[in-house]
């Protein structure tokens, strides 16, 4: 049976001045009202360094943190590293892969330190994005390696890609992946109107170890509509087809909530449980 987990960004946010502890909490008591099984610590560049700070209070507050998600730069140094390598420029391209591969071991040692197995990698990203994909997966082999060090999973998610597009994507990595796998997202994948295609394609459905959840209401590849993320029945994606096309796929992973609730200093948490209950009975039951 599918477990839900609660992303720590829907409610850490600039406007809250980050605050995780806060949010920790909200998500203790919606454990507590069986609203959801656990949660996904997103990385912030604001956490690096308060390592110690964070890893207390993520074990601290007695909910379980099933999944990481590295800190999104990382990949958009990867891409434009290999944006500057096509130019010639090797040298600035290994300095700024290198840098990239320092903060992944150092988003790998939240995951150490907490006991989380799984980490959730945005392997191309920003301008470059997937201009030069075939350098980012020759990356994803230094990657995995490092990650082995410290006993997590690589999970590639199907985000935005500005060249070709994330299936594809997903396709040329397949012989690269090893022991890592994929994670879906509900609004990129509705973003290149691509939920059918990847939730049919059973060979990238065998890596799928992962969901993430929310809405969008844009036109295809329509990139400024990415933001506000909205809630599950805000926008166009089909949750209920997407939840049969999962159970038809054999899907019975976790599903992360990634739809925020942070508006200024105020936090909406009635609004969170309302999407929490609506993704327990969509996901959680027999239908």
């Amino acid at each position: 049976m599918n477990r839900i987990l609660v992303s720590t960004g829907t409610m850490v946010a600039p406007e809250n001045g980050f605050d995780y502890v806060r949010a920790l909490g909200e998500i203790k008591s919606l454990y507590s009202e069986g609203l959801c099984d656990g949660l996904e610590l997103m990385m912030l560049k604001f956490y690096y360094d308060k390592r110690d700070a964070v890893v207390s209070a993520v074990k601290d507050f007695g909910v379980k943190a099933e999944t990481i998600h590295c800190e999104k730069d990382i990949g958009t140094m990867l891409s434009d590293a290999g944006g500057i390598y096509a130019t010639g420029d090797r040298e600035t391209a290994d300095e700024i892969s290198s840098s990239a591969f320092d903060l992944f071991r150092y988003n790998c040692t939240y995951a150490e330190k907490l006991g989380i197995d799984r980490m959730v990698l945005h392997l191309w990203g920003g301008f470059n994005s997937d201009s030069h994909i075939e350098y980012n997966i020759e990356k994803f082999e230094v990657l995995k390696e490092v990650a082995g060090e410290y006993g997590v999973k690589i999970l590639i998610e199907n985000i935005p890609s500005r060249i070709f597009n994330p299936r594809r994507n997903w396709q040329k990595l397949l012989p690269s992946m090893d022991n890592a796998g994929f994670v879906f997202d509900t609004r990129f994948g509705m973003l290149h109107r691509q939920i059918e295609g990847i939730l049919l394609d059973s060979a990238l459905m065998e890596k799928v170890e992962h969901v993430h959840i929310s809405d969008f209401a844009g036109t295809y590849r329509q990139f400024r509509a990415l933001r506000p993320i909205l809630h599950p029945g805000e926008g166009s994606v089909d949750f209920k087809k997407t939840a049969s096309l999962l159970r038809g796929a054999g899907y019975d992973g976790t599903i992360t909530l990634e739809s925020p609730v942070a508006y200024g200093e105020s936090l909406d948490v009635d609004k969170l449980a309302d999407t929490l209950k609506y993704l327990k009975d969509l996901f959680c039951k027999e239908n």
